[in-house]
């Protein structure tokens, strides 16, 4: 099985299908920073998450504010709360996007990959149960298996196992993160992505692009 530059195990044999790296990409040695302790993938130092399982690598811990030899410092932060259960009433509706498409082989120009939109798409409605949704694309070696999953026929080759994740909020809000998607996720038609890891605010009517030709418009019904 073809391993792409950063240690990932991949079926295609041109890019890899966990982070979209061309698999005849070449990558310093000096940018593995170390690896994941939960699947044993390489990461860089920039990470915070694994690309491959999405285990959160641990930060250094700064110094206690306050503290002393022989004494006692501040207390300590608390963790991350715990997930809020999602606002009730809310779908994405997911698509093959034609004009986005268009957008994404306009952009990649001569270099463009042998991508075809896709003859037949039935659109996809997917209420959002969980405070927390991945998109991405299932993966039953790694245990990967999305809310929102872009691996179902007609797959979307553009897309990362871990791509983004929608997290709901305790005032019934949403926000969105790119995962560090290798090609990226953008919003309703705008050219430049979002900032990997950094939360977005996201609500009814937003469009959400990832991949090579899917948009998942996000709903919200009638009633609370």
């Amino acid at each position: 099985m073809p391993v792409c530059p950063i240690g990932h195990r991949s079926e295609d044999a041109e890019y890899c299908d966990v982070c979209g790296r061309p698999l005849d990409a070449t990558i310093p040695a000096s940018t593995i920073a170390g690896f994941c302790r939960h699947c044993g993938t390489p990461r860089t130092p920039d990470a915070r998450f694994c690309e491959n399982c999405g285990t959160r690598f641990e930060e250094p811990r700064p110094p206690e504010h306050g503290a002393s030899a022989g004494g006692r410092g501040l207390p300590r932060i608390p963790g991350p709360r715990p997930p809020v259960s999602a606002p009730q009433g809310w779908v994405a509706v997911v698509g093959a996007d034609r004009a986005y498409y268009n957008s994404v082989i306009a952009e990649l120009g001569p270099d463009a990959p042998d991508l075809d939109f896709p003859p037949y798409c039935p659109e996809r409605r997917i209420p959002l149960r969980d405070g927390e949704v991945w998109i991405g694309r299932r993966s039953a070696s790694r245990g990967i298996a999305p809310a929102i999953d872009l691996g179902e026929p007609p797959a979307d080759p553009g897309v990362s196992h871990l791509h983004a994740v929608l997290n709901a909020h305790a005032d019934g809000t949403w926000t969105l993160t790119d995962h560090g998607a290798r090609n990226g996720t953008t919003m309703n038609g705008e050219v430049e992505p979002l900032k990997a890891m950094v939360p977005v605010p996201v609500g009814d009517g937003d469009r959400i692009h990832v991949g090579a030709w899917t948009t998942i418009t996000l709903t919200r019904r009638g009633g609370p």
